[in-house]
């Protein structure tokens, strides 16, 4: 199901893209920021998390936040446009536990990272200041586990060292999206809200069972645009 909605997206976007080629108009140039706040479900990577944190007493589960960018735009004319973004977005959570053998007591002390950088390509048809749109996008994402674990025997210092792991995976996505847009003059700005819909899967790692091997980058975004018209 989600491949025939992703190939009817890729076809919007294929659509206004010939909308822009097809119909004589004043061209345009856009550039300028983009961001907003980015609330991914996380999927089975935070339900290992909140698993974890059940059992040892932490709180290592991914949370919402803000994701920006820049974003580059061709107008073809007063209402097809498309729009190629290049985005950031970044989660930490640091936390520290015991986990305990027959032999061994092990104190982590863990930092968290997941990064996503997505690249979108966006289709846009615009009815005055109101418009829609649709897209498509590349979303790698990479997360990291640093810090320290100090292993003890019998309450004797076994072993100490550092904790270094890093995972990605790398995800097509599909967008829908709807914005308010004002443009006078030289300057643009608007209010947008978007639907992402992108899964990835990590490459295999293991640390303690701690992290499962999918990630749901599906969410609604909320963000603001501006900048230049050239």
């Amino acid at each position: 199901m989600r491949k025939k909605i992703a190939g009817f997206m890729i076809a919007g976007v294929l659509v206004l893209a010939l909308g822009l080629v097809s119909i004589p108009a004043q061209a345009e140039w856009t550039f300028g920021p983009v961001g907003g706040y980015y609330s991914p479900n996380f999927g089975p990577i935070n339900e290992e998390l909140d698993e974890h944190g059940d059992l040892y007493g932490t709180d290592f589960a991914f949370e919402a936040g803000m994701m920006y960018g820049l974003a580059l735009g061709y107008n073809g004319n007063s209402h097809f446009g498309l729009r190629l973004e290049y985005n950031s977005f970044e989660s930490k959570k640091s936390d520290d536990f015991w986990s305990h053998s027959v032999e061994y007591s092990d104190y982590w002390d863990l930092d968290l990272s997941l990064t996503v950088t997505p690249v979108i390509l966006s289709g846009i048809y615009r009815f005055f200041v109101f418009y829609i749109g649709a897209g498509v996008g590349w979303f790698p994402t990479e997360i990291k586990v640093t810090g320290t674990l100090e292993s003890y025997q019998a309450g004797v210092l076994y072993y100490g060292g550092p904790v270094l792991d890093s995972r990605s995976a790398s995800a097509i996505g599909i967008l829908g999206l709807a914005g308010l847009e004002y443009r006078g003059g030289w300057f643009f700005g608007g209010l947008e809200a978007r639907y992402i819909v992108a899964e990835g899967e990590l490459e295999d790692w293991d640390l303690q069972q701690i992290l499962d091997s999918k990630i749901d980058l599906s969410g609604f975004e909320a963000c603001v645009t501006a900048g230049f018209r050239f």
